[in-house]
């Protein structure tokens, strides 16, 4: 098999269910060869209790670019995801999270983007969804049609037009940003050099936390289904969680600004800081809630 073009790679860790439910989303496009031949999925399992083997291997045994690893040691979760996209070897990588979900021709019109514009990075279009509610969230990008930016300040004009609300899906998410492989191999040390408790975004910091030059491109056909309120991560307290988010955002917001001086619009960084006061209304909310209980 030629080297494939995109990398689809998926920590996981004791949440067998929703990888089921994601493998069947992204399996079931393999009848179409083409796509199946310009496709592979590495699942790395940080040593489950539950049956994510058994489960994966439901998988595995029907598709031969479908692989599994056990990890040979436990990690915390931007270890895994860094982990897991290290074992890639197509041209992009695609780090996928283990609970969300794919549309019916998600690979055909990614695959389709990539080739047509060959750009650094792609961001794709998502629906939020939850499991407690028949309500889903539609164009969380907030973009009708497909968008390419040649150079990082074209990008950075792009996000200063999401404020306050959709930019987080363009900065924080995982399962909608594919990578190249060689920028992901070129910019490794980021992930020494940014590692305290704080750098929670991976892949984003890849680009953010240099000066280095990228085009980018976005998808506007609705690519990812992202389960809400399945966080694992964080504090199970919801006041204690929103400052811990708050903490994160700032300090991430804050490193973007500083690596990225030349290429930012003028009023960035205001709208940054008009971000983090409008985030307080979630909070009222939160404890509005808290006292009704």
């Amino acid at each position: 098999m030629d080297r494939p073009l995109i990398s689809i790679c998926i920590p996981t860790f004791n949440r067998a269910r929703f990888l089921k439910e994601c493998l069947a989303s992204l399996t079931a496009q393999f009848s179409n060869l083409e796509i199946k031949n310009s496709v592979n999925i590495t699942i790395l399992d940080n040593q489950s209790a539950d049956n994510t083997e058994e489960i994966a291997q439901t998988f595995t045994s029907r598709f031969s670019n479908v692989k599994y690893i056990c990890d040979s040691e436990k990690r915390g979760l931007i270890p895994g995801i860094i982990k897991v996209a290290s074992l890639a070897d197509g041209e992009y990588i695609w780090v996928f999270s283990d609970d969300d979900i794919q549309a019916n021709n998600s690979l055909e019109v990614v695959i389709d983007f990539i080739k047509k514009h060959k750009t650094d990075l792609v961001l794709c279009n998502l629906i939020g969804f939850s499991d407690n509610s028949p309500i889903q969230y539609k164009n969380l990008l907030k973009v009708k049609e497909n968008v390419v930016a040649t150079n990082k300040k074209d990008f950075f004009q792009i996000l200063n037009q999401k404020f306050p609300g959709s930019i987080d899906y363009y900065t924080t998410l995982c399962s909608n940003w594919i990578i190249k492989k060689e920028i992901f191999d070129k910019n490794f040390y980021i992930f020494e050099k940014f590692n305290d408790k704080l750098d929670m975004f991976p892949f984003p910091s890849l680009f953010f936390y240099t000066n280095m030059e990228f085009s980018a491109g976005v998808i506007a056909e609705e690519i990812v289904l992202n389960r809400g309120e399945n966080e694992s991560w964080g504090r199970k307290n919801k006041i204690k969680h929103f400052f811990y988010r708050d903490n994160l955002w700032k300090d991430y917001y804050q490193k973007i600004i500083i690596h990225n001086r030349a290429f930012l619009p003028k009023n960035f960084s205001f709208q940054v800081k008009i971000k983090n006061i409008v985030r307080y209304k979630e909070l009222v909310k939160i404890i509005l809630l808290y006292f009704k209980k």
